[in-house]
């Protein structure tokens, strides 16, 4: 695809003009990080009827093809189906594909999808305006168990970026907070659904979360990496969890990786769904 082809692609055909500025500002920060001169190894696919931009020849593609089949990780966790007004927080969002998903099946809620590569973080800019998902909130930045810049260390496939493990010789810097600081920056209350993904720093985020916080979360998906982080191991995770009111089950899990499905015990409803007149939901 030339670069005339799919600027007319990209701004004509699949963007009202009110998103066409957010586009074109991730795009050119997006070709400065890397070096492309032009947007020939950028492609835009339709995938499980929603678009995507992604770097052709990288993990990009994987992620992709993976997350083809509706609901990839929703149905890791049968106990939990979104609401139209949840709140889901999705920690390492990589280019956008489980964000843009889950928008759509909370139209009155929001989904605020926080990736820490600044390349990776345009790209995601970008799928969030390509399917209109306006309740996606794109944060740069990398969670963590404390607040300030830290060090990114950057995977050769644009997939496995780690804060926590050296990957290879190329990192950046990024700012960082705890999970504290972030319910408290974006005002959010309680948390329905939460995502993790980040390399290994699940272990010093959550550990250093304190139970009365990790209570005002419904639901998490906590992918673990025992290989990235060796100071604490998988069951450390579940015992602060437990401590925190979670049930929690373990998901094609081995050793060294695997996911951990949690669910708060305590949670109580109280929220009124949109267009009913009793509480269902968290108020």
């Amino acid at each position: 695809m030339t670069f005339p082809e799919f600027l007319r692609l990209t701004y004509r055909r699949l963007l009202p003009r009110s998103l066409r500025g957010v586009v074109k500002g991730a795009l050119f920060r997006l070709f400065k990080a890397t070096g492309i001169e032009s947007p020939s190894q950028l492609k835009i696919g339709s995938f499980n009827g929603f678009e995507f931009a992604y770097r052709q020849g990288t993990a990009d593609e994987w992620v992709l093809e993976a997350s083809s089949h509706d609901d990839m990780y929703f149905w890791r966790v049968p106990g939990y189906r979104p609401r139209e007004s949840d709140i889901i927080l999705d920690i390492g969002a990589h280019i956008g594909t489980f964000a843009v998903l889950a928008a759509s099946k909370v139209p009155y809620g929001a989904v605020h999808a926080i990736e820490a590569c600044d390349e990776t973080f345009n790209l995601l800019r970008i799928n969030a305006a390509l399917n209109g998902s306006a309740n996606v909130i794109t944060h740069h930045l990398a969670i963590s168990d404390r607040e300030g810049l830290c060090t990114l260390y950057q995977d050769s496939h644009n997939w496995g970026h780690s804060t926590v493990h050296q990957q290879s010789y190329h990192s950046e810097t990024v700012g960082c907070c705890t999970l504290p600081q972030f319910f408290e920056k974006t005002h959010t209350e309680k948390c329905d659904f939460v995502r993790m993904n980040c390399e290994g720093a699940e272990f010093p985020i959550l550990l250093s979360t304190p139970r009365d916080v990790l209570r005002r979360i419904r639901m998490m998906l906590v992918d673990y990496h025992c290989d990235l982080w060796t100071m604490n191991s998988k069951e450390d995770l579940v015992s602060h969890l437990e401590a925190s009111g979670f049930d929690c089950n373990f998901h094609a899990s081995n050793e060294d990786r695997g996911w951990i499905v949690a669910l708060n015990t305590n949670w109580v409803d109280v929220r009124p769904v949109p267009g009913l007149g009793r509480c269902h939901g968290h108020c």
